[in-house]
């Protein structure tokens, strides 16, 4: 095996007021704009006490999840990973040096096809530098939010951060060996999807200015500082790299994004939004078709149910409808409108793939 070069002053202390001040923001804004409830794998605390390191890999639907699925990790006792970053979100010295003293690490964002080899190496040297020095490390693989809105469907996972986790895993020894103040560790990827009864930015996502959504700097979310009401966030069980030794990094890139897709969770905004996109007729929305469709959505995900959430089989098509109204001003009935559709088929699209 050639040299590894690990990347030089990577590791960022999280003592500095920064990331404190950062912190406790986060975990006020968990206690009292959210109500999370959190599904975490009882494995992921065994295996941290026996120093693995963990590649967490999310589905992206909100920037809530860069900070808000590390609080039941803060609340756990689990160290806190590193986050992969666009560098394209994060602008100018200042914002940047905040952003590494956040724990944050920027990654070179391709602009072209030409740019993606150098993207990715980017990344697979930052993760293999990480796992090397026992950290941890968040990343969104679909790269971006825009998958559900411009494609009905969840992104494919690009897959760099999948053959770091190979490469590293296959070369441990040798590394440590080479740094002889390292040891080596088990590599470990977690599954990760949070499900919203309301996506803090969702109008702002639906809103295209040249072609990006106007929400794409961590730094401008103060504006988007609202109740989200309900979430659901998931930390599938882990999964242990040297198993699937067998896979290239395009198809464990496949396999993790499976497993993050089986921890969606369904909830009445999502039923009740397919309902009405099946209900479009022509240039409207036909209302007396909607609870029928409730119906027949509730049939079709019935051997589903243990993924249900704040609400069951037995309730009547209209009750479910009325919790999604009652908060969701869009979802009434005088206000259901064709002129709305895009909003409604992202809420609808989330669980699209239990419908295929």
């Amino acid at each position: 095996m050639a040299r590894v070069e690990l990347i030089e002053d990577l590791i960022v202390k999280r003592n500095n007021m920064i990331f404190q001040i950062a912190k406790d923001l986060a975990v006020m804004g968990y206690k009292t704009l959210t109500r999370p409830q959190v599904d975490l794998h009882e494995d992921i605390i065994t295996l941290k006490k026996e120093k693995a390191v963990f590649l967490f890999a999310a589905l992206h639907k909100s920037l809530w999840e860069t900070s808000g699925v590390l609080i039941p990790l803060y609340h756990h006792n689990i160290p806190l990973p590193y986050i992969a970053m666009g560098d394209n979100l994060v602008k100018g010295r200042f914002f940047r040096s905040m952003s590494k003293k956040l724990g944050i690490f920027l990654v070179k964002r391709a602009e072209s096809l030409r740019d993606m080899p150098e993207s990715a190496k980017n990344l697979k040297d930052h993760i293999i530098s990480y796992f090397a020095y026992g950290e941890d490390v968040l990343i969104f693989p679909e790269g971006t939010r825009k998958s559900i809105i411009k494609d009905g469907h969840y992104g494919s996972f690009f897959p760099a951060a999948f053959d770091a986790a190979l490469e590293y895993d296959r070369n441990k020894e040798a590394i440590a060996q080479q740094y002889r103040n390292l040891s080596p560790h088990d590599v470990y990827i977690i599954p990760v999807n949070v499900d919203y009864s309301k996506i803090r930015e969702d109008r702002e996502m639906l809103e295209q200015h040249k072609g990006k959504p106007p929400t794409l700097s961590v730094f401008d979310s103060l504006k988007m500082v609202k109740k989200i009401r309900d979430t659901f966030i998931a930390f599938g069980k882990p999964i242990k790299v040297s198993d699937h030794k067998d896979m290239n990094r395009k198809e464990l890139a496949a396999f993790i994004r499976r497993k993050c897709m089986e921890l969606v969770k369904i909830l009445p905004i999502n039923v009740a939004a397919r309902a009405i996109v099946d209900s479009v007729d022509g240039e409207r929305i036909d209302l007396t078709k909607i609870e029928s469709n409730i119906h027949l959505i509730i049939q079709k995900l019935s051997t589903l149910r243990d993924r249900f959430r704040n609400f069951t089989p037995e309730d009547s098509p209209r009750c479910i409808w009325d919790k999604v109204a009652q908060y969701e001003l869009h979802f009434k009935e005088k206000n259901i409108s064709i002129d709305q559709l895009k909003f409604y088929s992202l809420y609808a699209d989330f669980i699209g793939h239990y419908l295929i």
